[in-house]
């Protein structure tokens, strides 16, 4: 068989201002993977392909849609051979899904419904869709969706304290970022953690908390939108309602307005005036990047006692995305504001980012575990598709 012929499958992670992708054998042995960052800013997106040079991919504020055509073109088709499947992370799932699906018509147009749930998302979400149906016509594709792995987490947690005629309506505490924490849920078993209580933090440009009770969701710091929890790259996590309805009659009934502000300028772009990016706030070295880190800081750790009081203890912390897997600085931070809790943090094994960086003595232990929702989307569309 020509290398032209190698069947493969591709998962596709369209994100806020990325798009990663992966390609497996049939067997789920990931042959390359790469993505491009920094999509939507103002300087051009970057490609990084496992094994080969960044570079420049795209123009500024070109979007998702723009770069994934050229995307399956240029770098997926000549890496891929023959592709016979394409798995999709979709961020919202609603009530409808809660596993994998393939999509058809219907499903894609249940998945639109839901943008306006997820807008920082679900329309790069769909592009990737698009792009796979124009590029890489009859290929089977599936839909892999964050707030599956949340639909163990009990009912009561699930609800808003509001009348519950909303809640039948579709108004609850979804989750996301699922896909991540089923691989750390799947990665647990390795670390001697099979059973018990685990906080799981998934810190990227989006940002939430998991706490896992025997490999199942029972607690997340995120609700019905991305937007609550944590303190993230642009958005700012959890707010007082009232500082909600307060920003709508300060910009004149101007929801649109608002819904840009809490999902492009808040968190810690907004509150440093410099970027949302954490690595250029730990290069900055100004008050207003300080000021901005340590809001983010301390938001993070009076989630994870959230957490900790939610599943009655903590037997491990996991570290997972871009900072939570990069950012040694902000896990030292974390980890000494956690004492109360057991943790003892080893600084030599944090600044080399080992997998575990708590003294052996610790109890509880903290792990890092990278971010692979790229196998996940992969194991999902296996099955289906006689892999």
């Amino acid at each position: 068989m020509s290398a032209d012929e190698t069947p493969s499958l591709l998962a596709l992670n369209c994100g806020s201002s990325s798009i990663k992708f992966a390609l497996f054998t049939l067997g789920l042995e990931k042959t390359s993977h790469g993505l491009i960052e920094a999509i939507g800013g103002r300087e051009a997106p970057r490609l990084k392909v496992a094994g080969e040079d960044t570079r420049t991919f795209g123009e500024p504020g070109q979007g998702h849609a723009d770069l994934l055509p050229r995307l399956i073109d240029e770098v997926i088709v000549p890496r891929g051979g023959r592709i016979n499947g394409v798995g999709h992370r979709v961020v919202h799932g609603g009530e409808d899904f809660d596993a994998p699906v393939r999509i058809d018509p219907a499903t894609r147009q249940a998945i639109a419904r839901l943008s306006p749930l997820a807008p920082a998302h679900q329309p790069h979400n769909l592009a990737g869709i698009d792009a796979v149906a124009e590029k890489l016509p009859g290929v089977p594709q599936f839909a892999c969706f964050d707030t599956a792995f949340h639909a163990t987490v009990p009912r009561v947690r699930r609800e808003m304290p509001l009348p519950r005629a909303y809640a039948r309506q579709g108004l609850l505490r979804y989750g996301f970022h699922g896909l991540s924490y089923q691989h750390v849920a799947a990665t647990l078993p390795t670390l001697g953690l099979a059973e018990g209580r685990v906080i799981a933090c998934h810190l990227g440009n989006g940002a939430s908390i998991c706490g896992i009770i025997n490999g199942r969701s029972a607690w997340t710091s995120m609700g019905f939108t991305p937007l609550d929890g944590l303190m993230m790259g642009q958005r700012p996590g959890r707010l007082d309602p009232g500082a909600v309805l307060w920003l709508i009659e300060q910009h004149l009934g101007d929801v649109a307005a608002v819904n840009t502000l809490l999902n492009k300028n808040s968190g810690l772009a907004g509150v440093s005036g410099i970027s949302g990016d954490m690595r250029v706030l730990m290069e900055s070295g100004t008050d207003e990047a300080r000021f901005a880190i340590d809001m983010y800081v301390d938001r993070l750790v009076g989630e994870i006692g959230a957490a900790a009081a939610a599943i009655n203890g903590c037997d491990a912390l996991i570290f997972s995305g871009g900072v939570g897997e990069n950012a040694s600085a902000i896990r030292a931070m974390v980890i000494k504001r956690l004492k109360w809790l057991g943790f003892d943090l080893d600084p030599e094994a944090n600044l080399a980012s080992s997998q575990c960086i708590t003294r052996s003595g610790s109890a509880p232990k903290a792990f890092i575990v990278n971010a692979n929702e790229e196998i996940v989307i992969a194991r999902a569309m296996a099955e289906p598709i006689g892999a």
